[in-house]
């Protein structure tokens, strides 16, 4: 299999994991605050990680240098988690859910501005593409309505995941790094800013019942486990912006698991929407590998 193929792959697979995180609309539900849940996901995250490293027998020793530049990458995930989360209390899962695809434009520009890569024409119609898609997926719903603050966190969150995505190829240092390494280390510095938000009078609620640990438990493995290490290799393969821009298939995957879980009926907007953002990532994938 092409590394470009693998790539793409793991992609894919990130993002549909990534598309489990509104699970944790059902904790709110039960009076879980955001740090509760976050805790949670990143503690039991930390472990399976750990545990996968020591049944490959890797390392986890780290220099000072790895050090100071996981302890940045672990800030961005930590707070790029908790803006998203804390939206989930201020606008619509959904509108939240769209916003952050904002994050396919912010690598494409972050890449343009510091390391003068140039999008191809290719990577620009798939943006516009990916753009409108999305649009359509969600009936074009963000409005003015929505809370200010709760959309300016999402965008928050949009953006130190962006970065987290290009610092993952573009330091020299990370790069180096194996997936599972970097998302241990990131998920452990970042876990220090929900335990200094506790000790600071963030309350941490205990899981109470078997569906509470099923949620966290899904938590720790889809969204941040799976989707972390997965984006992690597929950027080494073909790059932070194919990658980001691969994210859009999240939404796509929602839609079709409220489809097949929930029996939800999207209107014909939102297939349309699909069917874009699908043509938009199919001409990524088969303009870079005529290049390869």
């Amino acid at each position: 299999m092409k590394d470009t193929t693998k790539g793409y792959l793991l992609g894919a697979l990130s993002a549909a994991s990534y598309g489990i995180n509104p699970l944790a609309v059902n904790l709110y539900n039960d009076g879980f605050n955001t740090d509760s849940v976050l805790f949670y996901r990143y503690a039991l995250a930390i472990v399976f990680i750990g545990i996968l490293m020591l049944l490959q027998g890797e390392s986890f020793k780290i220099n000072r240098k790895e050090t100071l530049q996981l302890l940045f990458m672990g800030i961005l995930m930590s707070v790029s988690s908790i803006s998203l989360f804390e939206s989930y209390n201020y606008i619509d899962v959904s509108i939240a859910s769209t916003l952050l695809f904002v994050y396919p434009a912010l690598v494409t520009i972050i890449m343009m501005l510091f390391y003068k890569e140039r999008p191809s024409i290719s990577i620009i119609l798939a943006l516009l593409g990916v753009g409108l898609g999305i649009t359509l997926l969600n009936k074009g719903e963000v409005s003015s309505s929505q809370n200010i603050f709760g959309v300016s966190i999402v965008i928050l969150s949009s953006l130190t995941y962006a970065i987290y995505i290009v610092m993952t190829q573009k330091s020299s240092t990370l790069r180096n790094l194996s997936s599972l390494k970097l998302s241990f280390y990131a998920l452990t510095f970042g876990i220090l800013l929900f335990v200094a938000r506790m000790i600071c009078g963030n309350e941490l609620y205990p899981l109470t019942n078997m569906s509470h640990y099923g949620y966290v438990i899904t938590l720790a493995l889809f969204p941040t486990l799976i989707s972390l290490t997965a984006m992690a290799k597929a950027i080494k393969y073909v790059g932070p912006t194919p990658t980001a821009i691969m994210g859009a298939l999240e939404p796509v995957t929602a839609v079709i698991l409220g489809i097949i879980i929930l029996g939800e009926r999207p209107s014909i907007w939102a297939y349309i929407g699909m069917i874009i953002i699908v043509a938009s990532i199919t001409l990524i994938i088969t303009s870079k590998n005529k290049t390869t």
